[in-house]
Parts: C-alpha cells; structure tokens; sequence
C-alpha cells in the first residue's frame, strides 16, 4: 500500500473513530487564499520533488487559461515537533474552487480538531480536480493511486490549546500547481503555510 493510501485510510479511520467527542481538543480553522503567478503556461513547468504528485489529463495547448479549478479536500493531517502525524478532525470532503481565490477571495473550511500540543507541518490529501476552460469545457484531471498528497510545513509551528482556536492560513500557489505541457494538463499541488498568532481565543 503507498504512503498516500495509507494517510487517506488512516485518516478516515480517526475520523471515525473520534465521532463528535472534541473533548479535550482544541479548534482548529484552515482558512485557504492564494499567491503566485499565472496559472497555466506551457513555459513555466515546475519540477517535482519529494513532497508532490502529479497527474494529467489530455486536450490543452501552450498558454491557454482556465476559469475554474474545483479541488476536493478529502483529509488534512497535522505533525508534531516529534514527528508524529494526527489526523485533524474535520468534516471533509469538501470541495474548493481554488483559482476563485487568486482574487483575493478566502475560502474557510469546516472547523476541526487536533489534541493539545505544537505542530509544524500539515498533510493535505485531495481526491478530485475538475478545470474548468475559459469556453467552459470542463477537464477531470485523474488522481494518481490515493489521490494527491501536498506537504506544507507551516512558516513557525503553531500551538493548539484545549478549547481555543487556533486559525492557519493556506495559501494556494495558482503559478506552480497547474502546468499544460506537451498537450497535458498536469496538477502539483503547492501550498505555503502560516498561521496567525492573535488566532487564540475561547
């Protein structure tokens, strides 16, 4: 089974089995904006590395633009200082256009749930993207086994306390996830992490 497999199965997993008992936890706000450049150009192909994936999909040409990016978030997990992965109970999946917030609209997910302590990285696990063409043709991008798995470390590790919110910012970079090369749509997903540190509060 590869790792994104098992970070979807085990994600759902927690879920389950934490039902509605927050007790003891504290919240936990993703809110999602963007950075970053053009969005799809047959000139600027990031390479990838450890931390992306890649799919595609045919039917694109050199420097044609999309409208619309609809991205289905299927789990997010958080790291601690140690190094251990917990899954964030939230009540996913929830889809997100993403190119919508390249104007500078925010998008908040479903608040969730993390155990007290300090984390510096989150796992984000999407399972579906559709685009969407400026003649509103619309493109499924198929996912590779697992779907897509995006490591953020977050800028400073953030803190989560028992009954209080902690809001951290994800920042989609519209200029490096979306690539037509060759006649193929490709998605690497690409986000920057920050969280805010006035986010606590009863």
């Amino acid at each position: 089974m590869t790792l994104r497999k098992m970070l979807t199965l085990g994600s759902i997993l927690a879920l389950a089995a934490c039902g509605s008992d927050t007790s003891g936890k504290g919240r936990v706000a993703i809110v999602m904006s963007a950075t970053g450049g053009g969005v799809a150009s047959a000139a600027a192909t990031p390479s990838l590395d450890a931390t992306e994936t890649s799919a595609s999909h045919t039917s694109c040409r050199p420097g044609q633009a999309l409208q619309a990016a609809e991205v289905t978030f299927a789990s997010i997990l958080a790291r601690t200082l140690d190094g251990v992965l917990t899954d964030v109970a939230v009540s996913l999946p929830e889809s997100v256009d993403l190119l919508s917030l390249v104007s500078g609209k925010q998008v908040t997910l479903p608040v969730g749930f993390l155990p007290p302590g300090t984390y510096d990285q989150l796992v984000v696990v999407m399972t579906k993207v559709e685009v969407t063409l400026l003649d509103g043709t619309k493109i499924a991008i198929t996912p590779p086994g697992g779907g897509w798995t995006a490591i953020v470390p977050v800028a400073q590790p953030f803190t989560v306390a028992e009954g209080q919110t902690t809001t951290i910012t994800l920042r989609f970079r519209k200029d490096l996830s979306f690539t037509c090369l060759s006649g193929i749509w490709e998605f690497r997903p690409k986000f920057e992490g920050s969280h805010d540190d006035g986010g606590h509060h009863d």
